[in-house]
């Protein structure tokens, strides 16, 4: 039997797609234009989202009654990684790295990114941290936390590394934009999960 939420959630992910083509087009045809390129990589990460949701919403799932206040924590923590890529993409699409080194212009815009590196890695830890204290907790949970910590590490260090170098290693850039989506899908279907553990354990 197919959920009633189900048709509606397909209607949204399509109307992403769609969405994210227009951009797309706009992308080119603004020729890189700053806020069209961050807006091009907001939505196709809500697609990525949209997609992970329904597909943890369908998946078989035995609750366990443990979650906790792990549902709300983890939906913090997308929100601030999700906002932190979008100021990733800021940093990357108006070169605000090279311009703040070279002519010290936008730095604004490349320091907000590094603050924001704080309260997106300390959610995510929480998360972390509270799934591995959390007794008797699902193992799709527990293992979606260190999966959470994993991207996590790999992240920081990625970014690290494309800091000192000034985004001048192209591999090493889309490596540290790949792995921010990971960690970002990785938090998604820990609330999701999360968040059908405590509606069905109540």
């Amino acid at each position: 039997r197919v959920p009633k939420w189900l048709p509606w959630a397909s209607a949204g992910a399509v109307f992403l797609i769609v969405f994210q083509g227009v951009l797309g087009g706009l992308t080119v045809t603004q020729l890189l234009r700053f806020d069209i390129v961050t807006a091009h990589l907001g939505t196709a990460l809500l697609f990525f989202c949209a997609l992970l949701v329904i597909g943890f919403m369908l998946t078989p799932y035995e609750a366990t009654g443990n979650v906790g206040k792990l549902a709300w924590v983890s939906s913090i923590a997308v929100l601030l990684v999700y906002l932190q890529s979008l100021l990733g993409a800021l940093v990357g699409s108006r070169w605000a790295l090279h311009q703040c080194f070279g002519s010290s212009e936008l730095c604004e815009v490349m320091n907000s990114h590094i603050i924001g590196v704080v309260p997106a890695t300390a959610a995510t830890l929480v998360v972390a941290i509270m799934a591995w204290r959390q007794p008797a907790l699902s193992s799709n949970l527990r293992k979606l936390g260190n999966l959470a910590s994993v991207c996590l590490i790999a992240q920081l260090v990625l970014g690290l590394a494309t800091f000192r170098l000034h985004l001048q290693v192209e591999p090493l850039t889309v490596a540290h934009q790949a792995v921010g989506a990971a960690l970002l899908g990785t938090l998604v279907a820990f609330s999701v999960l999360a968040w059908r553990d405590r509606v069905l354990s109540a």
